[in-house]
């Protein structure tokens, strides 16, 4: 039985494109993603201290290896601005070209 070729994906989202952007940079020049797509705007709508909420936001997703997901995260904890920064994770089942791409994207 052949291995599965797996990476990371995550999903965090920020209230303008600008510190989105930030964030998806600063995790390729740490070498902790391959890459992050930027998207938006979207409209969120969430509850949040008993509220019903309703925002405009940017979603990121980042593509990384697996090995990298615990410091990954506390990255993006430390530099998101938001208090309690949306942070969902999956791993995904690939090509094996793509996988070697993301494993050593340099």
């Amino acid at each position: 039985m052949k291995n599965k070729m797996e990476i990371g994906v995550a999903v965090t989202t920020c209230s303008s494109k600008g510190a989105a952007s930030r964030i998806v940079n600063d995790l390729l020049r740490e070498d902790l993603i391959a890459c992050g797509h930027v998207e938006g705007p979207i409209e969120s709508m969430y509850r949040w201290k008993g509220n019903l909420e309703k925002e405009t936001e940017w979603r990121i997703s980042m593509k990384y290896d697996l090995v990298k997901e615990a410091e990954l995260k506390e990255a993006v904890q430390e530099m998101h601005p938001y208090e309690t920064p949306q942070w969902v994770t999956w791993k995904a089942e690939t090509s094996e070209k793509y996988y070697g791409w993301v494993m050593n994207p340099n």
